[in-house]
């Protein structure tokens, strides 16, 4: 399994933070999870960090079967459009994006597979 990370690294206005937090649990986290071939997303966010952990606000994390499953959604149709409108959401957000890929292994998992 592939997951990709979106890491928002940085903060919100507390005037901002809870309108900010329920788009992305809300509408956000909706236009993801209409990409072609995710398998999930889950939207994580910060409650407690070691000191001088970088200031990560929140972290999308999307699944998908492989590799190439997931480039095929990022160069979609469909995540043209869901990135342009997201652009409104992300206003508040004060840092920046970026993103790490990763392949997951259920704990006991054979290497080979």
């Amino acid at each position: 399994m592939i997951l990709r990370s979106a890491i928002l690294e940085g903060d919100v206005e507390e005037a901002d933070r809870a309108a900010f937090d329920a788009s992305m649990e809300g509408e956000v986290l909706a236009e993801i999870a209409t990409y072609p071939g995710i398998k999930g997303v889950t939207l994580r966010r910060t409650v407690v960090a070691d000191e001088g952990a970088p200031p990560i606000y929140m972290q999308f994390d999307l699944q998908f079967e492989d590799l190439a499953a997931m480039e095929a959604a990022l160069a979609s149709p469909v995540r043209a459009a869901v990135r342009s409108r997201l652009a409104a959401a992300m206003k508040p957000f004060r840092g920046r994006v970026y993103h790490v890929v990763s392949q997951t292994r259920p704990a006991g998992a054979d290497a080979a597979t």
